[in-house]
Protein backbone atom coordinates (compact mmCIF):
# COMPACT_ATOMS: atom_id res chain seq x y z
CA UNK A 1 0.00 0.00 0.00
CA UNK A 2 2.61 2.32 1.24
CA UNK A 3 4.52 2.04 -2.32
CA UNK A 4 1.44 2.63 -4.35
CA UNK A 5 0.86 6.04 -2.59
CA UNK A 6 4.53 7.05 -3.10
CA UNK A 7 3.89 6.03 -6.55
CA UNK A 8 0.66 8.26 -6.91
CA UNK A 9 2.90 11.30 -4.81
CA UNK A 10 5.50 10.63 -7.30
CA UNK A 11 4.00 10.55 -10.62
CA UNK A 12 2.06 14.08 -9.24
CA UNK A 13 5.47 15.52 -9.26
CA UNK A 14 6.70 14.53 -12.45
CA UNK A 15 2.80 15.85 -13.98
CA UNK A 16 3.90 19.17 -12.16
CA UNK A 17 7.35 19.22 -13.11
CA UNK A 18 6.19 18.64 -16.85
CA UNK A 19 3.77 21.44 -16.67
CA UNK A 20 6.28 24.03 -15.00
CA UNK A 21 8.35 22.88 -18.19
CA UNK A 22 5.63 23.98 -20.64
CA UNK A 23 4.93 27.43 -19.30
CA UNK A 24 8.76 28.00 -19.01
CA UNK A 25 9.15 27.22 -22.77
CA UNK A 26 6.75 30.52 -22.51
CA UNK A 27 4.13 31.24 -25.47
CA UNK A 28 3.53 29.26 -28.91
CA UNK A 29 6.05 30.09 -31.74
CA UNK A 30 3.91 30.24 -35.17
CA UNK A 31 6.18 30.50 -38.64
CA UNK A 32 5.06 33.56 -40.52
CA UNK A 33 6.49 36.09 -42.62
CA UNK A 34 5.80 40.27 -42.68
CA UNK A 35 4.74 41.75 -45.45
CA UNK A 36 4.84 45.44 -45.82
CA UNK A 37 2.88 47.15 -48.61
CA UNK A 38 2.67 51.30 -49.44
CA UNK A 39 -0.70 52.76 -50.83
CA UNK A 40 -2.27 53.96 -52.76
CA UNK A 41 -0.85 54.72 -55.80
CA UNK A 42 0.71 58.11 -56.32
CA UNK A 43 1.43 58.49 -52.10
CA UNK A 44 5.14 56.31 -52.04
CA UNK A 45 6.29 56.55 -48.11
CA UNK A 46 9.72 55.13 -46.83
CA UNK A 47 8.96 53.15 -43.42
CA UNK A 48 11.79 53.92 -41.42
CA UNK A 49 10.67 51.69 -38.85
CA UNK A 50 8.26 48.38 -38.18
CA UNK A 51 8.99 46.70 -34.68
CA UNK A 52 6.82 44.31 -33.41
CA UNK A 53 6.24 43.75 -29.82
CA UNK A 54 8.76 46.19 -29.28
CA UNK A 55 11.79 44.05 -30.18
CA UNK A 56 11.56 42.50 -33.68
CA UNK A 57 12.80 44.44 -35.52
CA UNK A 58 10.80 44.75 -39.62
CA UNK A 59 13.10 45.60 -42.34
CA UNK A 60 11.51 47.64 -45.23
CA UNK A 61 12.07 50.87 -47.28
CA UNK A 62 10.47 52.77 -50.04
CA UNK A 63 6.67 51.38 -50.93
CA UNK A 64 4.50 52.50 -54.12
CA UNK A 65 1.44 51.50 -53.91
CA UNK A 66 -0.45 47.94 -52.70
CA UNK A 67 -2.63 48.04 -50.78
CA UNK A 68 -5.67 49.91 -52.31
CA UNK A 69 -5.85 46.69 -54.47
CA UNK A 70 -7.84 43.80 -52.42
CA UNK A 71 -6.81 41.75 -51.28
CA UNK A 72 -3.24 42.86 -50.77
CA UNK A 73 -0.14 43.26 -53.11
CA UNK A 74 3.07 42.67 -51.08
CA UNK A 75 6.17 45.05 -51.19
CA UNK A 76 8.46 44.63 -48.52
CA UNK A 77 8.35 40.57 -47.58
CA UNK A 78 10.61 40.00 -44.48
CA UNK A 79 11.00 36.10 -43.07
CA UNK A 80 11.75 34.75 -39.77
CA UNK A 81 12.33 32.22 -37.21
CA UNK A 82 8.77 31.37 -35.89
CA UNK A 83 8.20 33.53 -33.14
CA UNK A 84 5.26 34.56 -31.14
CA UNK A 85 1.93 36.15 -32.56
CA UNK A 86 2.63 39.86 -31.91
CA UNK A 87 0.59 41.72 -29.83
CA UNK A 88 2.12 45.54 -30.72
CA UNK A 89 2.86 46.94 -33.59
CA UNK A 90 4.96 50.37 -34.14
CA UNK A 91 5.84 51.69 -37.24
CA UNK A 92 7.59 55.41 -38.67
CA UNK A 93 7.45 56.39 -41.80
CA UNK A 94 7.65 59.54 -44.24
CA UNK A 95 5.81 60.32 -46.87
CA UNK A 96 7.37 61.68 -49.70
CA UNK A 97 4.15 63.33 -51.31
CA UNK A 98 3.75 65.70 -48.01
CA UNK A 99 6.62 65.48 -46.73
CA UNK A 100 5.13 64.78 -43.61
CA UNK A 101 6.76 62.03 -41.09
CA UNK A 102 4.42 59.56 -39.20
CA UNK A 103 4.00 57.94 -36.37
CA UNK A 104 1.39 54.79 -34.94
CA UNK A 105 1.68 52.68 -32.39
CA UNK A 106 -0.77 49.87 -32.66
CA UNK A 107 -2.24 47.05 -29.95
CA UNK A 108 -3.52 44.40 -32.03
CA UNK A 109 -6.83 42.39 -31.25
CA UNK A 110 -6.99 40.40 -27.96
CA UNK A 111 -8.14 36.91 -29.39
CA UNK A 112 -5.16 37.31 -32.37
CA UNK A 113 -3.18 34.14 -31.25
CA UNK A 114 -6.66 32.10 -30.97
CA UNK A 115 -7.74 33.06 -34.12
CA UNK A 116 -4.11 32.71 -35.75
CA UNK A 117 -4.28 29.13 -34.63
CA UNK A 118 -7.45 28.78 -36.26
CA UNK A 119 -5.92 30.07 -39.23
CA UNK A 120 -3.37 27.37 -39.20
CA UNK A 121 -5.37 24.38 -38.73
CA UNK A 122 -7.69 25.60 -41.66
CA UNK A 123 -4.62 26.68 -43.82
CA UNK A 124 -1.77 24.53 -42.84
CA UNK A 125 1.68 24.99 -43.49
CA UNK A 126 3.92 24.31 -45.68
CA UNK A 127 0.67 24.18 -48.76
CA UNK A 128 0.43 27.94 -47.21
CA UNK A 129 2.65 31.01 -46.08
CA UNK A 130 1.21 33.27 -43.30
CA UNK A 131 1.71 36.35 -43.18
CA UNK A 132 1.30 39.66 -41.32
CA UNK A 133 0.34 42.36 -43.36
CA UNK A 134 1.09 45.86 -42.81
CA UNK A 135 -0.32 48.53 -45.12
CA UNK A 136 1.53 52.07 -44.71
CA UNK A 137 -0.10 55.09 -46.34
CA UNK A 138 1.54 58.49 -47.53
CA UNK A 139 -2.19 60.05 -46.17
CA UNK A 140 -1.39 58.97 -42.33
CA UNK A 141 -3.29 55.95 -42.98
CA UNK A 142 -2.53 52.30 -41.51
CA UNK A 143 -4.36 48.93 -42.51
CA UNK A 144 -3.08 45.34 -40.70
CA UNK A 145 -4.28 42.31 -42.11
CA UNK A 146 -3.29 38.47 -41.52
CA UNK A 147 -3.15 36.32 -45.06
CA UNK A 148 -2.21 33.05 -45.76
CA UNK A 149 -1.07 32.23 -49.28
CA UNK A 150 -1.51 29.29 -51.32
CA UNK A 151 1.71 27.79 -52.73
CA UNK A 152 0.78 24.34 -54.21
CA UNK A 153 -1.92 26.26 -55.94
CA UNK A 154 -1.77 27.15 -59.94
CA UNK A 155 0.42 30.24 -60.22
CA UNK A 156 -2.10 33.02 -61.16
CA UNK A 157 -4.69 31.07 -58.91
CA UNK A 158 -5.10 33.15 -56.06
CA UNK A 159 -8.57 32.14 -55.28
CA UNK A 160 -7.65 29.65 -52.33
CA UNK A 161 -5.84 32.35 -50.62
CA UNK A 162 -7.08 33.62 -46.95
CA UNK A 163 -7.09 37.20 -45.93
CA UNK A 164 -8.54 39.27 -43.09
CA UNK A 165 -8.52 42.70 -41.44
CA UNK A 166 -7.37 42.50 -38.42
CA UNK A 167 -7.10 46.49 -37.45
CA UNK A 168 -9.20 47.76 -40.65
CA UNK A 169 -8.38 51.74 -40.70
CA UNK A 170 -6.07 53.56 -38.30
CA UNK A 171 -4.25 56.99 -38.43
CA UNK A 172 -0.76 57.90 -37.52
CA UNK A 173 0.29 61.05 -35.99
CA UNK A 174 2.57 63.48 -37.17
CA UNK A 175 5.71 63.96 -36.15
CA UNK A 176 9.10 65.92 -36.22
CA UNK A 177 11.48 64.82 -38.64
CA UNK A 178 13.94 66.15 -41.15
CA UNK A 179 12.09 65.81 -44.71
CA UNK A 180 15.71 67.13 -46.25
CA UNK A 181 16.42 63.50 -45.72
CA UNK A 182 14.27 62.41 -48.47
CA UNK A 183 15.05 65.82 -51.23
CA UNK A 184 16.55 63.80 -53.80
CA UNK A 185 13.98 61.45 -54.13
CA UNK A 186 11.03 63.91 -53.72
CA UNK A 187 12.94 65.39 -56.92
CA UNK A 188 13.24 62.15 -58.91
CA UNK A 189 9.39 60.94 -57.90
CA UNK A 190 8.59 64.75 -58.96
CA UNK A 191 10.71 64.15 -62.56
CA UNK A 192 9.05 61.02 -62.78
CA UNK A 193 5.17 62.37 -62.63
CA UNK A 194 4.56 59.78 -59.40
CA UNK A 195 4.07 62.99 -57.12
CA UNK A 196 2.67 66.04 -58.08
Amino acid sequence: MRGRKWLAIGLGLLALAALAVGYERGPRLYDYGTATVGGPKGWPVFVEQLILDGRWRVGVGILEGGFDAMPPRYGALAASDPRPVPKTLHARWFSHRTQTYYEIDLTLPEDLEARVRRWYRRYPPPDYLHFLVTGIAGDGRVYVWWSANCIRCPLYDRSQDFYEPLIPLAHGRVVEGDPNRYRAQIEEYRREGVIP
